[in-house]
Parts: structure tokens; C-alpha cells; sequence
């Protein structure tokens, strides 16, 4: 079940950083932008790769 726990973190800090990325949209700061949704997705992608394993 760590992986579990470990995998929502890092879930739950992507949606997070998601919106981060919206937020920084609406203001027209494309750099920040760009990069939150990068963040966003990498952390995304280890969270889904920690999941259990049926």
C-alpha cells in the first residue's frame, strides 16, 4: 500500500501544479505556464507508474 500513498502524492501535487499552470494561463504568464503544465505531467505519469499493479 505505500506504492498506493506514494502514487496519490504525487497525484495530487500534479493537479496542484495543474492549477498552478491555469492560474498563471488566465495572467498571461505563458512561460510559468509551460512550465507548471510540464511539472504537471511528469508528476502525473510517476503517479501512474506507482500505482498497484493487478
Amino acid at each position: 500500500m505505500k506504492n498506493l500513498r506514494e502514487g496519490l502524492r504525487w497525484l495530487d501535487q500534479a493537479f496542484a501544479d495543474l492549477k498552478t499552470a491555469r492560474d498563471c494561463l488566465k495572467d498571461g504568464n505563458f512561460y510559468a505556464t509551460a512550465f507548471f503544465a510540464q511539472q504537471a505531467a511528469e508528476k502525473a505519469l510517476k503517479g501512474f507508474f506507482l500505482r498497484p499493479r493487478i
